[in-house]
């Protein structure tokens, strides 16, 4: 699926709860639509209002249920229910699909914080992300600095960040092995060819640069999950298993 042109971060919350509740509906069989009229009329979500739970809806089915393949989605529906796998693993896989699907959180997390996270920079301006939002999605400056703080806020809780002397201050971060095997599984459902995938943004969402990622696939190689080698230009990248069973491979 295209990505949004546009930015649900102004309203953004910690909504892991709400897609792990989604994709439990997904299990059930539900559809888009069904779920879409679930959220709005039943209120699972204790929304007062409903044109607010309407927003929800539209964002959280628009992203993360049409925003998937049926197959990819039954995969992602499992991951992200599945008791066997941790909350870490289960943040990292909704932060790389949020920015799949977020504009403005895209622009974000490939621009100023991956800057500055491989610059090696101790800390970073909350300024910076503001004049993003801006620029990348046409915002009111008022709209951005919310747009930003909410941002900041998923990724303190994720891990990238954490706020000390009035600085947002950059932490070391690796992603956990089963988020980096689940996105390079859904990018190999996708059809991509193995060079595509060693360029694509999808791992730099979780700061990875090509040599961090290399040392994932390496690991990824040896344990049996894939099947990888290069020699100069030409890029061996094979999944190992079928893309359906790789919830319960995960899980072990």
């Amino acid at each position: 699926m295209p990505p949004n042109s546009k930015t649900h971060l102004n309203r953004a919350f910690d909504h892991l709860d709400e897609v792990i509740y989604i994709m439990g509906e997904v299990i059930k069989g539900r559809n888009a639509e069904e779920i879409r009229k679930h959220l709005v009329e039943d209120d699972p979500f204790g929304n007062d209002s409903r044109e607010y739970r309407s927003y929800v809806a539209h964002w959280l089915v628009s992203d993360y249920v049409k925003g998937f393949s049926p197959e990819a989605l039954d995969v992602f529906a499992r991951l992200m229910t599945s008791d066997s796998i941790e909350t870490q693993i289960k943040r990292e896989l909704l932060f790389w699909k949020n920015c799949e699907r977020d504009k403005l959180a895209r622009e974000i997390t490939l621009g100023p914080l991956y800057r500055a996270y491989h610059r090696n920079d101790p800390f970073f301006f909350i300024e910076d992300f503001i004049n993003t939002g801006v620029e990348k999605v046409s915002l009111a400056k008022t709209t951005a600095r919310k747009c930003a703080e909410n941002y900041l806020t998923i990724v303190t809780k994720l891990g990238f960040v954490e706020y000390g002397d009035n600085r947002l201050l950059l932490r070391y971060f690796r992603p956990k092995r089963e988020s980096v095997t689940a996105v390079l599984y859904f990018l190999f459902n996708s059809k991509l060819s193995p060079s595509a995938i060693l360029k694509a943004d999808d791992f730099k969402y979780l700061l990875l640069d090509e040599r961090d990622l290399l040392s994932y696939l390496a690991g990824l190689n040896a344990s049996g999950l894939i099947e990888f080698a290069m020699a100069g230009d030409v890029v061996r990248l094979e999944p190992k298993i079928d893309f359906e069973v790789l919830p319960d491979a995960l899980a072990r």
